[in-house]
């Protein structure tokens, strides 16, 4: 069991003032920042975002640390969760011990923490600097602590639902795919590369949800429906979210398995969509390029597909990408017996069939805003209707 050990001041204990039986006992103490050891950056996963160092709050801790004897009273300071914590008086030592770290490790203090370990790295003199920390024995799960704690800057849902685990079916599913890595699943996470951009798990769960048959049935009580178009999933990534947790854990993670056997083509749909969008407005007679969010620029490269990361010369717009791609659930068949999904038809070949169409139909919008299409009803729903009458020919 790995054990760390600091030299610690004014060190006191605090049971749990309620006396539950399953109350936890809090460890306080100010410690030397000289003597934190480098090997705590390893325990960090119990804390429900990364840390950017490069912000004006990382920034002023510091120059905090640099500047002032009296930083353990300036800064909020480290909270840990540990298995055990030992003391000894005779020369201040401070140790302490973790052995999971799903739930040991540090909590809130993550900023702090890597400015100590920046500074130590630099071989700045700390002097007497102390920082205040807090261990706590006897948790069971993070999650309620760290939400309740990383105020400064709220924790948001998705971060929380990582330290549930909440993902972890995803996960497996995603797997596969190269573009798996740099999905980011709490706050301030970047790929290795930082100059590589980062997929926000929400886009991910608002894309599988809008061939969701629980959450967009194609089939209604009358038989087929659009009337229930996804238009949620442009305008609200949190929402979203949210109603991909609502099913619960049990019903989500037994779609997803029901959903993987279309989860690639649904990517795939997307990135070609993505890259070809542009060629297809140039079929039906117009000039993409005209339009000030393709970005053209005289054929340079402009950006990258989300998902393979493919150069294109013009940008389509997530407004107009999220209904494009969103209608291709009308391809979508759940098979009776087993539940699995499945396609009426192979949605790229479809792509290539009506793609001149579904342009068409995007380009005549009386709205050129892609932020306003994106929130059309009316356009999810031409597009939908389009692509549900090829699957009956």
């Amino acid at each position: 069991m790995p054990k760390f050990k600091m030299h610690a001041r004014e060190f006191k204990t605090m049971k749990d003032p309620n006396r539950k039986p399953d109350g936890h006992t809090k460890y306080v103490c100010y410690i030397d920042t000289a003597t934190i050891p480098q090997e705590l950056s390893a325990w960090t996963k119990t804390n429900p975002r990364d840390q950017k160092m490069t912000t004006d709050v990382a920034k002023t801790i510091i120059a905090s640390l640099a500047e002032n004897d009296d930083f353990h009273e300036l800064n909020r300071g480290l909270l840990f969760s540990v298995e055990s914590v030992s003391y000894d008086n005779r020369d201040e030592t401070l140790t302490v011990e973790m052995n999971n770290d799903d739930i040991h490790g540090n909590i809130d203090g993550g900023h702090t923490m890597n400015a100590i370990f920046q500074a130590q790295e630099h071989e700045t003199d700390l002097g007497s600097r102390y920082v205040f920390a807090e261990f706590f024995v006897g948790i069971t799960s993070p999650v309620e602590l760290a939400a309740a704690r990383n105020t400064s800057v709220q924790v948001d849902l998705k971060s929380q639902e990582e330290l549930r685990k909440s993902f972890d079916s995803l996960k497996e599913i995603l797997r596969p795919f190269p573009f798996e890595q740099r999905i980011a699943y709490h706050m301030n996470q970047y790929y290795n590369d930082r100059d590589i951009q980062v997929i926000d798990v929400r886009e991910i769960i608002t894309i599988l949800n809008m061939f969701n048959q629980n959450l967009y049935p194609i089939m209604g009580p009358q038989g087929i429906s659009g009337d229930s178009q996804p238009v949620q999933s442009y305008t609200g990534k949190e929402v979203s979210l949210k109603r991909f947790l609502n099913q619960g854990k049990e019903t989500r993670e037994e779609i997803l398995k029901k959903m993987q056997p279309i989860v690639g083509d649904i990517f795939r749909l997307w990135d070609t969509v993505e890259r070809e969008f542009p060629e297809m407005v140039q079929k039906s007679k117009h000039y993409y390029g005209s339009k000030k969010y393709s970005k053209y620029n005289k054929g340079e490269i402009v950006g990258q597909t989300m998902f393979q990361q493919t150069d294109i010369k013009y940008l389509v717009p997530k407004g107009i990408l999220y209904p494009v791609v969103g209608a291709f659930r009308a391809l979508v068949k759940v098979d009776p017996e087993t539940g699995f999904y499945g396609w009426k038809k192979d949605p790229l070949t479809v792509w290539d069939d009506l793609g001149k169409q579904i342009a068409t139909i995007v380009w005549d919008e009386k709205e050129d805003n892609p932020e306003y299409m994106g929130k059309s009803r009316n356009l999810w729903s031409n597009l939908f209707k389009e692509i549900l009458l090829y699957t009956l020919v």
